[in-house]
């Protein structure tokens, strides 16, 4: 059974994309498009930390308490906040950033399946997140978790949220870690893509992101099985992995509606006013 992480709908972000976009991102700045390449980049980083903790979880049999989608989430972010770096705070604040625009853009609570399905929504997954990297450390920030108005008492109880999270991984994957360049084997491709696709596609592979995570775990945890980082063209915005092929699949179509999500959030270029990042904004269409 594949374990899929549902995102968007990619006709609801085309109808709000620029049509530019998909090729070149022309029609905008130098500094917007590395903004925009850096949070799809960012938000897949995230997404690829998620998929491989399905996959430790899978392979090492490893015990979960609650929702799987819910322990892959915190692995991710635990994982990043381990790195202690400013590049993986700020993968994890776009990370954050990236729930809260797919939950407008994709109206994540409005419909009754969402509130019985394998992932919560994206909001909360925002939210704990942010919540994780607060109770890892509250003076580096709490300046985002004010950011999303979470409040004092809240921010506070968050450090038991991170004590608990990091009791239990390092109680359960400290045994399978080893040295560097003894751990698991990973193969990684990348597929050819064409069309409106080759721009994300490109983007995608420049990042270095699939093969980081590709790294991290062959350094880090030691596997029997090898393991497959397969990018590819699917047909849709995904990114899962599969137990029954031991392999991580990204699909392109999804660094493509992260980059068409940021963009559709940024002002015009006339407009002297900044974005407005964090929780509670308000889309200036279509909401």
């Amino acid at each position: 059974m594949k374990r899929v992480l549902a995102l968007l709908g990619s006709a609801l972000l085309i109808s709000t994309a620029s049509p530019a976009l998909a090729q070149d991102m022309t029609g905008f700045s130098k500094a917007q498009r590395n903004d925009i390449i850096r949070f799809a980049a960012n938000n897949s980083l995230f997404v690829l930390y998620h998929e491989m903790a399905h996959l430790l979880i899978d392979q090492l049999r490893l015990p979960v308490l609650g929702k799987e989608e819910d322990a892959a989430d915190h692995m991710a972010t635990w994982t990043l906040l381990r790195h202690r770096t400013a590049e993986a705070d700020t993968v994890l604040a776009d990370a954050a950033e990236g729930w809260i625009l797919s939950g407008i853009a994709y109206g994540s609570g409005e419909y009754e399946a969402d509130f019985f399905g394998a992932h919560s929504l994206d909001k909360q997954r925002a939210y704990q997140i942010v919540c994780l990297m607060v109770g890892s450390d509250d003076t580096a920030f709490r300046p985002i978790a004010n950011q999303y108005a979470i409040d004092r008492d809240r921010q506070d109880t968050c450090h038991y949220d991170y004590e608990t999270v990091d009791r239990s991984l390092r109680a359960v994957l400290d045994e399978h870690r080893v040295d560097s360049g003894t751990g698991t084997k990973v193969d990684v491709t990348y597929h050819d893509a064409g069309g409106r696709l080759r721009f994300a596609a490109d983007a995608f592979r420049s990042s270095g992101v699939f093969d980081r995570v590709a790294e991290d775990l062959r350094s880090t945890y030691k596997l029997r099985r090898p393991v497959r980082f397969n990018a590819k063209r699917c047909g849709e915005a995904n990114a899962y992995y599969d137990p029954a092929t031991v392999e991580i699949i990204f699909c392109y179509e999804l660094m493509k509606d992260y980059m068409e999500l940021y963009a559709a959030e940024l002002p015009d270029e006339t407009s002297p006013e900044p974005r407005e990042k964090g929780a509670g904004k308000v889309k200036s269409s279509g909401s």
